[in-house]
C-alpha cells in the first residue's frame, strides 16, 4: 500500500486479529515489519473515535491493538534526501507548532545501521526550533511535559509525518509516543 494515513502497532503475535478487526473500517495491509499495520481511511479522526469507543466497549482490544498513529502526510524518501524532505514537508506545520512545547521522534523500520534515528530527531529539534524562533514563535524543546510531537514514522522508503498533540494522548489511549 503506498498511500496511507494511519500506522496501527498491534500486541505481539496479533497483527493478524489486529486486522480483522480493523478491516471494515477502511483499508489495510501488513507492512513487512512484524507488528506493523499501514492503513487507508476516509477520515482518520473518525476512525480514532471509533477505535476509541471500540477500546471501551471491547476489553480485548488493548490485547490486540498497541498503538494507532494518525499521519497527515506520507512522501518517499532516499537515504540521501531524507531529512532535506523532512525539513520541507515541516515547513507547511510550523504554525500549527507555533510556541508549543515539542520534540521530534522517529520510528524506524526499514534501513538498520543507515539511518540514526537520534540524528535525524537532533537534527530536526534544531531546524525546528531555529525556524519557529526565525517566524516570532518562543518554541521550547521539552521532552518532559510536551505539548507537541512530531512523529517520523518510516517504513521502507516511506516517510510519514505526524502532529501528535497533548490532547490527543489524553483522549486516546491507544495514542503512545515514547
Amino acid at each position: 500500500m503506498k498511500d496511507w494515513n494511519l500506522l496501527l502497532t498491534s500486541q505481539m503475535a496479533q497483527e493478524r486479529r489486529l486486522l480483522r478487526e480493523v478491516a471494515g473500517l477502511g483499508e489495510f495491509s501488513p507492512s513487512d515489519f512484524r507488528e506493523v499495520i499501514i492503513g487507508k481511511v476516509p477520515d482518520p479522526e473518525a476512525f480514532l473515535e471509533t477505535l476509541k469507543t471500540w477500546w471501551e466497549e471491547k476489553p480485548f482490544l488493548p490485547q490486540l491493538l498497541s498503538t494507532a498513529v494518525p499521519v497527515r502526510l506520507v512522501f518517499p524518501f532516499t537515504l540521501e534526501n531524507l531529512v532535506a524532505r523532512l525539513k520541507e514537508e515541516l515547513l507547511p506545520l510550523m504554525a500549527e507548532i507555533g510556541d508549543q512545547a515539542f520534540y521530534v521522534r522517529m520510528k524506524r523500520r526499514g534501513h538498520k545501521g543507515e539511518v540514526s534515528s537520534l540524528e535525524v530527531e537532533q537534527a530536526l529539534d534544531q531546524f525546528l526550533k531555529e525556524e519557529l524562533a526565525a517566524r516570532g514563535f518562543s518554541p521550547r524543546i521539552d521532552f518532559a511535559d510536551p505539548e507537541v510531537i512530531v512523529l517520523v514514522e518510516t517504513v521502507h522508503n516511506q516517510c510519514g509525518l505526524a502532529l501528535i498533540t497533548r490532547q490527543m494522548k489524553e483522549r486516546y489511549p491507544f495514542i503512545k509516543v515514547k
